[in-house]
């Protein structure tokens, strides 16, 4: 059975059995198709592995004893949840704050490539260096801020994921403690366009190279440039003048 023939005659019978919220339910598992088939399934295998639409209806039929008699369940399973839901919580602060502090090295990254290009020092933070070392590390700057943006692009679709994955998870432990039916789980992996994730792979591997390549050429060309190994001492970068 392809995808279409499944969700089909799924939602023909979710419709027969007067179920709510038919299109959110169709939505989700066809989501599900989208992430098994990315991780190399067929349609065939995934519709196989789900079974039969009629029976998969049958389970989103309300119930009112069904949730009478799970009521006894269901109390130990909320009170497990809120301490799940507390450090789950805490976890996705944490992978936010990482977050923020990715885009802000990632816009630094772009001010100080600025300031070497321009030659400028705010404050001195920027130490002096001839023009041409200062272009060349600027390029490698400007690179690293770029595959960090790539980073934080990749890292938010991580986080958005494992929210909605979590989400799915916190949905389906209710769901049984309640004898309804669940949900398809989700896969914690970030899922992004085909053509989006190519693109984006491809300036990662881009701007890796460049950072690399014209960090190394900017050392080589400043030790050239000042005569010394240790070119930044030879500048005085750190207060320290040598001795000639």
């Amino acid at each position: 059975m392809t995808k279409n023939e499944f969700l089909t005659k799924l939602a023909v019978e979710l419709k027969k059995n007067n179920v709510a919220d038919i299109d959110d339910i169709i939505n989700e598992y066809e989501q599900h198709f989208a992430f098994k088939m990315a991780d190399g399934f067929s349609e065939e295998e995934i519709a196989a592995k789900l079974g039969k639409p009629s029976v998969l209806a049958a389970q989103f039929v309300e119930s009112t004893e069904k949730d009478k008699k799970s009521s006894g369940k269901k109390i130990p399973t909320v009170i497990g949840l809120c301490f799940a839901d507390f450090f789950a919580g805490s976890f996705f602060l944490l992978l936010m704050a990482w977050e923020v502090i990715m885009a802000a090295f990632s816009l630094s990254s772009a001010v100080i490539s600025i300031c070497l290009f321009g030659q400028l020092s705010p404050e001195s933070l920027i130490p002096t260096m001839p023009y041409l070392s200062a272009v060349i590390l600027g390029i490698s700057f400007a690179a690293l801020s770029i595959l960090t943006a790539v980073g934080c692009i990749y890292f938010a679709a991580l986080i958005r994921q494992l929210m909605r994955s979590y989400g799915r998870f916190h949905y389906n432990a209710l769901a049984a403690a309640s004898d309804r039916a669940v949900l398809p789980s989700l896969s914690m992996s970030p899922r992004l366009p085909a053509k989006m994730n190519r693109s984006l792979r491809k300036v990662a591997l881009f701007t890796l190279v460049q950072f690399s390549a014209f960090m190394v050429l900017g050392i080589i060309v400043s030790m050239i440039l000042s005569g010394s190994l240790e070119f930044w001492h030879a500048w005085g970068w750190f207060g320290y003048n040598p001795i000639n």
